[in-house]
């Protein structure tokens, strides 16, 4: 019997959707921004940047408490 082999692929995006684009390997975390978010009160969320200029827009995702 053949031993389980699980392989998965990573493929990282900027979360910035006016992204200008960029030369970053999306297999490869090196070079990424991961934010983790936490507004008191809402859940924890996770974004992912390719440059400090999309990570200036992480605003515009943050969700504020009613």
């Amino acid at each position: 019997m053949s031993p389980v082999v699980t392989e998965t692929t990573t493929t990282i995006s900027c979360d910035n959707p006016a992204c200008p684009g960029n030369e970053l390997d999306p297999a490869d975390r090196t070079g990424w921004t991961f934010v983790t978010t936490e507004v008191y009160g809402q859940p924890t969320e996770q974004h992912v940047y390719c440059c400090p200029t999309c990570a200036g827009t992480i605003s515009d995702v943050l969700e504020t408490p009613a």
